[in-house]
C-alpha cells in the first residue's frame, strides 16, 4: 500500500508551456463593474470561479472573494480551468481540443497520479531542469494509448473499447529542479482532458520491511450521488450526478512496522491523498484518491494486520 501525497502547486510552479492561460478561453475576469444574475467571473489570485446570484447595478471595489455583502452577491462554484487539475476533486477537469499540456516544476517528486484522463494518447517526460535534459519518458518512444487492448476478436471488430482515465506512474528520478511535462492529445478537434495532477512523495506504508503488503480480496467500491427516487406507480426519476470510488484493503505487515505505518495514515487521516495498493499492471481499480481511515491489530508477536478504508472523492 502506497500514499501519495500531493504537492501544493503555485503559480511559480506552472510553466510558461502550458496551454490552458488563465483565463482561459470562454472566462472572464472580474473587473469593477456590473453584474448580472448568472454571470460568472473568474480571479487569479485565488484561481477561483464565481457566479453572480444578486445583480450589481454599479461599481462596488469589491472583488467577489471579499465580498460580505448580505444578500449574498457572489457564489464560488469551482477552479479556474488552469487550476482545476490541482483541487481536490478529479471530476474538475482542465478541458480543451486537439492536444492539452501543462509543464510543472514542483521541486522534489518522485511519482505522479493522473486522474479524469480524456483524449487518445499521452506521453510525460521529465527534465533535470526547466529547458535542460530529458532523463525520463514514458513512454520510452511514441505516445502511450489511453485506450485498452480488445479483450477478444468480437471487441477487435465491434466492441467498443475502455478508455484508461487514471495513470501512475512511480519511481520517477529526483532532481531539486526537475521540470514535468504532461501532454495528452487526441484527433483534430476531439476533446482531451485532465482531471487531477498529484504530483508528490509516494511512501510505501511497509517501507524497508523483509514482508508483506496488501493480501487478496482489496475491493473497489463504485460509488454513485446520483438522486434516485421510486414513485408510488412503479416509475424512477433519477437525477444524474457525481461518481466515485472507494477502497477497502488489508495490509499485512511485521509487527515491529505497525507503529510507523500507523503513524503515517494519522497524518493523512484529513487529507485527501492518493491511496495505491500496487503499482502493478491490472489493478487500476485499487488506485483512489481520497479520505483513508483505519484500524491496525496487532495480531501475534510477529504479525500485524491495518485494516484500510478510503472514501473516494468525486
Amino acid at each position: 500500500m502506497n500514499i501519495l501525497v500531493p504537492i501544493t502547486i503555485t503559480d511559480a510552479m506552472i510553466g510558461a508551456g502550458t496551454t490552458i492561460a488563465e483565463p482561459a478561453a470562454g472566462e472572464t475576469a472580474w473587473t469593477d463593474t456590473t453584474f448580472a444574475v448568472g454571470q460568472r467571473v473568474i480571479r487569479s489570485t485565488t484561481h477561483r470561479v464565481y457566479e453572480c446570484v444578486a445583480a450589481i447595478g454599479s461599481p462596488t471595489g469589491i472583488a467577489p472573494e471579499n465580498d460580505t455583502t448580505i444578500p449574498v452577491r457572489w457564489i464560488e462554484v469551482g477552479p479556474t480551468q488552469r487550476y482545476a487539475p490541482f483541487d481536490t476533486y478529479t471530476s474538475t477537469a482542465a478541458t480543451a481540443t486537439t492536444s492539452i499540456t501543462y509543464v510543472l516544476s514542483p521541486g522534489y517528486f518522485n511519482a505522479v497520479s493522473l486522474y479524469g484522463l480524456t483524449g487518445t494518447q499521452i506521453v510525460v517526460s521529465i527534465k533535470d531542469a526547466p529547458g535542460g535534459t530529458e532523463i525520463y519518458r514514458y513512454p520510452t518512444s511514441g505516445t502511450a494509448s489511453l485506450t485498452e487492448p480488445p479483450t477478444g476478436w468480437y471487441d477487435y471488430m465491434f466492441g467498443k473499447r475502455r478508455t484508461i482515465t487514471k495513470l501512475v506512474l512511480s519511481n520517477l528520478p529526483i532532481r531539486p529542479t526537475a521540470e514535468m511535462t504532461i501532454t495528452v492529445t487526441a484527433g483534430s478537434g476531439a476533446a482531451v482532458g485532465i482531471g487531477m495532477i498529484n504530483v508528490g512523495d509516494l511512501a510505501p506504508l511497509l517501507g524497508d520491511a523483509e514482508w508483506g503488503g496488501v493480501l487478496g480480496g482489496a475491493s473497489a467500491e463504485p460509488t454513485s450521488y446520483s438522486y434516485i427516487k421510486t414513485n408510488d406507480d412503479g416509475t424512477t426519476t433519477i437525477k444524474r450526478r457525481g461518481k466515485s470510488t472507494n477502497l477497502r484493503a488489508s495490509v499485512s505487515m511485521p509487527r515491529q512496522k505497525a507503529d510507523s505505518a500507523l503513524a503515517t495514515v494519522q497524518q493523512v487521516l484529513d487529507v485527501p491523498v492518493s491511496w495505491i495498493a500496487t503499482t502493478s499492471q491490472g489493478f487500476d481499480g485499487l488506485n483512489v484518491f481520497g479520505l483513508g481511515s483505519c484500524s491496525m491489530s496487532y495480531d501475534s508477536f510477529g504479525i500485524a494486520t491495518l485494516q484500510v478504508n478510503v472514501k473516494g472523492l468525486i
